[in-house]
């Protein structure tokens, strides 16, 4: 396999963050495109969360983008504007749009996670943020709709309806929570903390609004990003070396674009690739 070509830049780096154990499933090597001109795929056989081969050097930075492959029509919304609906009033004021596949400039993904499922043994350890991150809800849809936040964190589940909301977790290690969620709540009275790390996102769901669903997945370490609007992604301070990466994507067939994604970082530079995601792989 040829090795990757990599573009080395140096800019200011920033941590930001977002949108149960694997399902069984056979290994596919994984298909990468590089953003670089005549480069070619980058994927070796390596368990998930594999330790960064240098143990020393100046970070880097992975960055890239997802982008679906073939042709797809639009998805129509989940709930058209004035349809008759429980709640109607406010859950069909406007379209709620199905954002099982939401696609951008560029055929981008967005909502994709990308992520070590492992921290490298020489990486950063995670910072966790003081201040609560508010999950929230208007016209009877979660906002945001993916979100990766770190182990240790408050979230505090909050409302811009004048409806009763229940936000329903399903975590695999953690404790889920089945909570009321009073219409008009800006403060955030249902609050919780994820204590333990998960491998995948997994789905909360309101009970009141069936159609109602968004991803979480607490992570213990800071390498983690989910795409943009129009797939792009960054994930900065990573140390130089080989990292396994899992892209995970609630509409593809098993869920995993990617389960074993192997990307070698260059000391102080960055890292660009361009994922592909096959439309053979979404399961709608």
């Amino acid at each position: 396999m040829n090795k990757p070509y990599f573009t080395a830049v140096l800019l200011s780096l920033a941590l930001g963050a977002g949108c149960g154990e694997y399902p069984g499933g056979a290994y596919v090597q994984p298909r990468v495109s590089f953003v670089a001109a005549d480069s070619s795929a980058a994927a070796a056989d390596g368990a998930v969360g594999e330790e960064a081969a240098a143990e020393s050097g100046t970070p880097g930075v992975f960055s890239g983008k997802v982008v679906l492959k073939g042709d797809q029509t639009a998805l129509a919304p989940l709930i058209t504007k004035g349809a008759d609906v429980k709640d109607k009033e406010v859950c069909a004021a406007v379209d709620v749009p199905d954002e099982r596949l939401v696609v951008g400039e560029g055929n981008g993904v967005a909502n994709v996670f990308v992520y070590l499922a492992k921290a490298p043994k020489n990486g950063k350890k995670l910072e966790v943020p003081a201040d609560p991150f508010f999950f929230d809800q208007k016209n009877c849809r979660f906002l945001p709709h993916c979100l990766i936040v770190p182990t240790g964190q408050t979230i505090k589940v909050l409302s811009d309806d004048s409806v009763a909301h229940n936000t329903h977790t399903y975590p695999n290690r953690n404790t889920g929570i089945s909570s009321v969620v009073s219409a008009g709540d800006r403060v955030g009275q249902v609050e919780f903390v994820y204590s333990k790390a998960e491998t995948a996102p997994f789905a909360v769901t309101c009970d009141f609004h069936g159609w109602m669903k968004a991803y979480h997945l607490p992570l213990d370490h800071p390498y983690y990003a989910v795409t943009d609007a129009n797939g792009g992604f960054s994930i900065p301070e990573l140390p130089a070396g080989k990292h396994t990466f899992v892209v995970w994507h609630e509409a593809a067939d098993g869920n995993y674009v990617e389960r074993k994604l192997v990307v070698e970082i260059q000391s102080g530079g960055t890292t660009e690739l361009q994922i592909d995601y096959p439309v053979e792989k979404l399961k709608l």
